[in-house]
Order: C-alpha cells, then sequence, then structure tokens
C-alpha cells in the first residue's frame, strides 16, 4: 500500500494558513450543543398570493425548517442518520450523503484543521491502494455565509480508481454538517457538482 503523508512541517504550515482564512466567520463557542438537524424529509405547503398554494420539502433543526430542492434525476433516502443521493440515471458512479457532524461549529475549522481531517479519513477503505490525500480546500461550499473545509482522497479499490471528498460545513443558524461525496474517478467533477448543486438550494425559515 503506498501512502502520501504530508510531514509535520506542511501540517503545521497548513493549519497556520488555515488560522489566519478562518479566523472570521466561526460560530461562537457557547458550551451547548446546538439543534440538530432532522433529515426526515417533511412537506411545507407555501401560500401564493397569486395562485395555488404550492408545496415544498424540507427538514428541520429546531423550530427550524431547511427548505431544499432534490437535484433531478436523484433519489433521496434515509440512510444513518442522515440522507443519501443516488443516481437513477445508469453509468453514473457515485453518492453523495449528507448528516451531522459529530463535531460543533465551535470546533474551530481551522485550528483543528489535523483532528477535522483524521475523523474524514476514517471512511477511506482500510483495503485501499495508492492512496494520495490531497491539501485541505477552504470554503468548498461557499453559500449563504458558510464557512466550510474540504478533503480529499484518491485510491484504488478492487481495481477501481475512486475520489472520497468529504466537507464540513458550518451553517449560519450554529449547526455543522457533513457532506460525502464517493465517486468513480470518471464521475467525480459530475457528482461534486450535484453536491453542491443540492447545499445551493437549502434556505432557513424560521427562528
Amino acid at each position: 500500500m503506498q501512502r502520501r503523508i504530508f510531514s509535520l512541517g506542511g501540517k503545521i504550515l497548513i493549519a497556520g494558513i488555515l488560522a489566519v482564512v478562518l479566523a472570521t466567520g466561526e460560530a461562537p463557542a457557547t458550551g451547548l450543543k446546538p439543534a440538530e438537524i432532522s433529515f426526515q424529509v417533511r412537506k411545507l405547503q407555501e401560500e401564493n398570493v397569486e395562485g395555488p398554494d404550492f408545496e415544498r420539502t424540507c427538514f428541520t433543526a429546531g423550530a427550524r425548517k431547511i427548505v431544499f430542492g432534490q437535484p433531478k434525476g436523484w433519489r433521496l433516502s434515509n440512510q444513518d442518520g442522515g440522507v443519501l443521493l443516488l443516481p437513477e440515471e445508469a453509468g453514473v458512479d457515485g453518492e453523495i450523503h449528507v448528516r451531522n457532524s459529530a463535531f460543533t461549529p465551535d470546533f474551530d475549522l481551522a485550528q483543528h484543521a489535523l483532528e477535522y481531517r483524521e475523523a474524514a479519513s476514517k471512511g477511506t477503505p482500510q483495503d485501499a491502494t495508492n492512496v494520495e490525500v490531497q491539501p485541505p480546500f477552504l470554503n468548498p461550499f461557499p453559500y449563504n455565509g458558510w464557512k466550510s473545509l474540504g478533503f480529499t482522497w484518491n485510491y484504488a479499490f478492487f481495481g477501481r480508481s475512486m475520489v472520497r471528498q468529504v466537507s464540513y460545513i458550518n451553517l449560519e443558524f450554529g449547526v455543522q454538517v457533513v457532506v460525502t461525496t464517493l465517486a468513480a474517478k470518471g464521475d467525480a467533477e459530475r457528482v461534486n457538482k450535484v453536491a453542491r448543486q443540492f447545499m445551493s438550494s437549502w434556505w432557513v425559515k424560521g427562528s
């Protein structure tokens, strides 16, 4: 098994850069775990003064409703306490998983980048070979003032070239979620584009 591993100096440099860039905008530490998102899909009736009322889909987080749009050609189901998006179109090899993070927004993305990467790495198969860990990248989901940090692994698994990307996102109302995409190398760009489309459709109602 071959792995590309950062040197200690590289780790410190990366953490320092992230600390400078992400120093602002992090949710303040409260000592309390914020309300998690319930990923059970619910229906929300919206009043339309210009015509018939219409129905939206949403998740909930406490009193808040998180309205979202489902990507065309992808089906959504609940899995492992989150949601799983799978392509309906044959020939697209990939999946998208969104769930609550084990961390909270007050666990600073910059200061604890190495801990985030360590947690995210646990989803890489133990039997993977030719594992390459890419440098972390900032704000892969630059929507609604969110702060986010992403990690990418390239590896071979049973003869298939795979790309796995894990992103931690601090939402604007003090909740952190994890978006994980897994795709064959040739489909990775397309799957990540759908993940960005899905997350960019989120908007929050309620206090």
